[in-house]
C-alpha cells in the first residue's frame, strides 16, 4: 500500500490526501524534507538511492530525505526520515524551503522542499534502509559542487538545487 501524503497549493496550504502516484499524475504538488548531514570537516553525507527507487533511482542525494504523510509535519518527517534511511538521531536546524518542479516521463513532480541541517562525526556508524539507500559517501563541499557541475544527473535534481541555493 503506498504511503498517504499531504497535497498543497502552490502556496504550500494544505488541500488534501493521497499518494505520491495521484500526485504524480495529475501535478499536484507535495511537501518534500531534505536532510543534510555536516561533520567535523565540514563535509556533507550524502546517500545513494536505491536502484528500486521510482524516482532518481542510483543518483545521489541529500543525506537523507521524504515525503511529508498524513499527519506528519516538515519538522516529524525529517526526524522521521534520518531515523527510516540511516538509523539516526541527530540536533537538526531549519536552513530554507524552495518550489521545485520537475517531469520524468508521465509524472509531473512539483514539491516544496524544506531543508534541514545537522552534525555529526564522520565516524558515525549508519544503519541502511533496504530498498531507499544503496550506499553513503561524504563529500568536500567544493569537490561537491565540481562534480555535480561535471555530471549533474549523477545527483537528484533536489538536491543540486539545495546545494545551488544553500551552500
Amino acid at each position: 500500500m503506498s504511503e498517504r501524503i499531504i497535497f498543497v497549493d502552490e502556496n504550500d496550504e494544505p488541500i488534501g490526501i493521497g499518494t505520491r502516484e495521484e500526485a504524480w499524475a495529475k501535478g499536484i504538488h507535495m511537501r518534500i524534507v531534505r536532510a543534510v548531514l555536516r561533520d567535523e570537516k565540514g563535509r556533507i553525507l550524502s546517500q545513494l538511492r536505491s536502484p528500486e527507487k521510482k524516482s532518481y533511482p542510483n543518483r545521489w542525494t541529500d543525506s537523507a530525505s521524504g515525503h511529508v504523510d498524513e499527519g506528519d509535519t516538515y519538522d516529524s518527517a525529517v526526524i522521521r526520515e534520518l531515523e527510516e534511511e540511516l538509523g539516526l538521531s541527530t540536533e537538526l536546524t531549519f536552513v530554507g524551503k524552495f518550489a521545485s518542479k520537475d517531469v520524468i516521463d508521465d509524472k509531473i513532480i512539483s514539491e516544496f522542499n524544506a531543508v534541514y541541517e545537522g552534525k555529526i562525526n564522520s565516524t558515525s556508524s549508519f544503519t541502511l534502509e533496504a530498498g531507499e539507500v544503496s550506499d553513503t559517501q561524504w563529500f568536500d563541499l567544493d569537490d561537491l559542487k565540481r562534480r555535480i557541475q561535471k555530471d549533474p544527473d549523477s545527483f537528484t535534481p533536489g538536491f543540486r538545487e539545495l546545494i545551488n541555493r544553500y551552500y
